[in-house]
């Protein structure tokens, strides 16, 4: 009932806020420009079902057209736009895609240009599944370099559909049942290895998408993916996982594993 208020709360303040504000300025300065794109990327959110909320779209075009366009201030503030988005998008309570291309173009208009002073483009990116080699197991080398931590080898290469990472080779539960760990770090106090959780994580491949997704398992210390400098939480036991590029490193607690799909 909380959340239902919320989201009606926030309905109407942007239905006020529509009625109120002015049309955008054709000489609005840099700032006002980034947050009339926000306000219409909010408009673009979708509901999902069951309380959830998407934006579907993965590709933005900002077109910014103005008489004496400052391009190089334009360009620096739209630099924010991804991260202020993302930010709006948490605060509704809104799913957003892993990855986002955010273009900015900048063009200067004569004083007859019928062009509006904003406009948008948002779509869906249709990425080509990557080329990787598949062996006679049908599944793509999945190669993991330890960077932070010890186990037994620094470097493993998998052809198999699940890769199970924790602490020790074979950890038993409370009931007495085993699991193997495929990636096993040792049981040393260093300040690393016990970071990391006996039944930590796991990566598993789809065969639909073509990639390898990450699972947190439930550990108590956090699961993220580091993907040029940007950190991806992922979530205890999110059936979904998250899809992992070669390249990522997997931070478990504060061990670090190095990801390339061959």
């Amino acid at each position: 009932m909380t959340a239902r208020l919320w989201h009606l709360g926030r309905d109407l303040h942007s239905r006020l806020k529509d009625f109120f504000d002015d049309p955008l300025a054709a000489d609005a300065t840099p700032l006002e420009l980034l947050h009339a794109t926000l306000d219409q990327l909010e408009t673009k959110i979708q509901p999902a079902g069951r309380g959830r909320r998407i934006f579907p779209y993965d590709r933005i075009i900002v077109r910014v057209t103005q008489g004496s366009a400052d391009v190089v201030a334009v360009q620096a503030i739209f630099s924010g736009l991804e991260p202020r988005l993302r930010e709006r998008l948490q605060e509704l309570r809104c799913d957003a895609p892993e990855v986002m291309e955010v273009s900015v173009s900048v063009c200067e208009a004569d004083e007859h240009s019928q062009q509006p002073v904003l406009s948008l483009e948002c779509s869906a990116a249709e990425r080509e599944r990557p080329s990787q080699s598949v062996t006679a197991t049908g599944y793509p080398p999945l190669r993991l370099t330890v960077v932070k931590g010890q186990c037994a080898e620094s470097e493993y290469v998998f052809e198999e559909p699940v890769v199970a990472i924790g602490r020790t080779a074979e950890p038993a539960d409370a009931f007495g049942q085993v699991r193997y760990n495929h990636v096993a770090f040792l049981e040393e106090r260093d300040g690393i290895n016990e970071t990391v959780g006996r039944a930590h994580a796991k990566l598993q491949f789809d065969p639909a998408s073509g990639h390898y997704h990450l699972f947190n398992e439930g550990s108590s210390n956090p699961t993220s993916i580091l993907r040029s400098g940007r950190v991806i939480r992922v979530a205890p036991r999110d059936p979904r996982g998250v899809r992992v590029q070669s390249g990522d490193q997997l931070q478990l607690g504060r061990a670090v594993l190095r990801v390339t799909v061959e």
